[in-house]
């Protein structure tokens, strides 16, 4: 884009170039201060913007980086304010001037010097195994760590972890400055800046970049349907109060307040240069867009297809919940969540007709391709996290509202069962079409008694501290759900079939609730039996159907074995069987399992 077009705070070898919207402002002015902390008394330069347009606009001499600035607007009364730059790319934190006179926040001038970044290449849409995190909790608690709130070069620590476990990708909770220093991040406050507590845009540059260099791809997760309830420098911006004002008028109600106003082209564009601002800045994979049913999707397409044309390698997923191929095939998103494969997962490994709430999530139909659905069988932030003390949307008394770990729901990590579902679960989500995504501590059971009352939070709650606890994540029981995550994902890269669009479904058996479907790419075929009942089929008498395909198989899994916490003999580890005359391949087949094997 045009350089005179971008909103924000430039350095320029002409000086600072500062660039508003403020089409209720009788005139604006751009106040500079040393810092590090604003102060009342302290300016050492005020000029004022030139406008065109609803926009104001100048060059600013002897602006140096690190030096705090503000806008001073003047209203129509002559009254004036001083107000945060929207498009701040740094903040000192998420006071804001309006509601406080006395605040000591500032907008930050960034210096321009490249960062040194490291080679990578954005994985193909088909490629992505995604590990969602939090960075203020994920570093959390044990023996060597005990900070109240994790940051940036914490979690940098954490990367060997993910990538050791096969994770290609890692999708934090939203980065962007928030009200206060604790938060999930869904609060937004200031949109362009880094959360202050995590750390400054060098750290997360660092983070990054750092990210990278382990092979780890990064989505960001951004808050564009609505703003803090009480803690947002958009709010009633330029002095104009309808609404909420100018980045909010006629905007469309959420459930958290008024969301931002999608039909102005102001405001589209300063959601498209903040999308930008991640791929063009900070080099980031792709974004997920947090909630976009509450934003009005023909507003919403006009900056995807911005987004899409010139950064066409990026992955742009959509928390488009329930999902429709609307927001792919209209809208040009790339995915999009796909809530039904941790609901029903949930519901079928409790009992409730389990092969047919399987089959409901198992494909892609209505989508292009496999890699347009997101799917999460072990839950998402929003299914692990719980808040009222872990009884939100009335969750202690409505089971399958509750918000907590996968293995809490069916009994808690000491529950062999409870385990064993979790193991199927993650082996299915690799196995089947879709990108599989896994949200932190699910790899090693984090779960009661060791994270209380079995839910995540980002911090303390009457019933204890939720944070990640480092003291289990190695514990016996954490290290075999942890090998069994890392052979999955070892599996499904060692497996292009398992990233083809390729499914059919040649075994269905009812009385047993057993499912086999089969996925190929050329000669690669991979045929996966889930197993989704108590009973054990042994010395090698259970026969499943094949499709078509014959030849000879190799297990490649079995979730039952016991370095995973299962049983010794439990799969087909020495049996390599032929498909029979009957169509049907004879396999040992462990209750609650998956034993996937491959055509030699």
């Amino acid at each position: 884009m045009q350089f005179q077009e971008r909103i924000g705070a430039w350095l320029t070898s002409h000086g600072c170039f500062f660039r508003v919207w403020a089409p209720h402002a009788d005139a604006v002015a751009v106040l500079v201060q040393d810092g590090p902390y604003w102060e009342v008394d302290d300016t050492v330069i005020r000029q004022d913007l030139v406008r065109s347009g609803d926009y104001w606009s100048g060059t600013v001499t002897d602006v140096r980086a690190g030096q705090l600035y503000r806008f001073e607007i003047r209203h129509h009364d002559g009254s004036s304010s001083q107000r945060l730059d929207p498009a701040a790319r740094d903040v000192v934190s998420s006071e804001l001037t309006r509601s406080d006179p006395s605040s000591r926040n500032g907008s930050i001038v960034l210096r321009t010097k490249p960062f040194p970044w490291a080679p990578f290449q954005t994985p193909r849409f088909e490629n992505f195994i995604i590990y969602q995190l939090h960075i203020g909790s994920f570093a959390g608690r044990g023996d060597q760590f005990n900070k109240l709130s994790s940051d940036f070069l914490d979690i940098e620590s954490k990367f060997s972890y993910i990538r050791e476990m096969g994770f290609n990708c890692i999708q934090p909770l939203p980065v962007h400055e928030f009200a206060m220093d604790r938060s999930w991040g869904y609060n937004p406050a200031s949109f362009f800046a880094p959360e202050s507590s995590y750390g400054s845009p060098h750290n997360l540059a660092h983070f990054i970049d750092t990210a990278h260099q382990h092979g780890l791809a990064v989505i960001f997760d951004v808050v564009y349907n609505h703003a803090g309830p009480g803690d947002n420098v958009l709010w009633e911006f330029d002095g104009y109060t309808n609404e909420g004002g100018i980045y909010f008028e006629g905007g469309q109600q959420t459930h958290w307040g008024r969301g931002p106003a999608w039909w102005k082209q102001e405001v589209q564009d300063f959601f498209y240069q903040n999308a930008r601002m991640f791929f063009e800045d900070y080099r980031a994979d792709g974004l997920r867009f947090d909630v976009t049913t509450q934003i009005k999707g023909e507003h919403l397409k006009l900056v995807i297809d911005r987004i899409r044309r010139e950064f066409p390698d990026k992955y742009l997923i959509a928390e488009h919940l329930p999902d429709h191929p609307w927001i792919i095939n209209t809208c040009r998103f790339c995915a999009t969540w796909n809530a039904d494969s941790h609901h029903e997962c949930q519901r079928a490994l409790a009992g409730q007709e389990p092969l047919t709430k399987v089959k409901r999530f198992l494909g892609w139909e209505g989508y292009d391709h496999a890699w347009n659905l997101v799917k999460y069988t072990l839950g998402s932030h929003d299914d692990v996290g719980d808040q009222n003390n872990g009884n939100a949307e009335d969750g202690l008394t409505n089971w399958d509202k509750r918000h907590r770990y996968f293995v809490d729901q069916f009994g808690g990590r000491e529950n062999w069962s409870a385990r064993a579902k979790c193991r199927l679960a993650w082996a299915l989500n690799v196995a089947m079409p879709g990108t599989p995504m896994m949200f932190m501590g699910s790899e090693c059971h984090m779960a009661s008694p060791h994270v209380t009352w079995g839910y995540w939070h980002d911090g303390r709650d009457q019933h204890g501290d939720h944070r990640f606890n480092w003291d289990i994540a190695g514990d016996p029981l954490g290290m075999e759900m942890r090998r069994l995550i890392a052979a999955c994902n070892a599996i499904r890269w060692q497996n292009p079939a398992l990233r083809a669009d390729s499914l059919t479904i040649p075994h269905e058996d009812l009385t047993n609730q057993v499912l086999g479907f089969v996925r190929q790419l050329d000669e690669n075929v991979v045929l996966t039996v889930v197993n989704l009942s108590e009973q054990n089929f042994t010395e090698y008498h259970y026969g499943v159907r094949t499709g078509g395909h014959t030849g000879q198989w190799t297990q490649i899994l079995c979730t039952q074995d016991a370095a995973f916490g299962g049983w010794d003999g439990a799969g087909n580890a020495f049996h390599e069987p032929w498909t029979q005359s009957d169509g049907q391949v004879y396999i040992n087949l462990p209750k609650w399992s998956i034993v996937m094997l491959r055509r030699k």
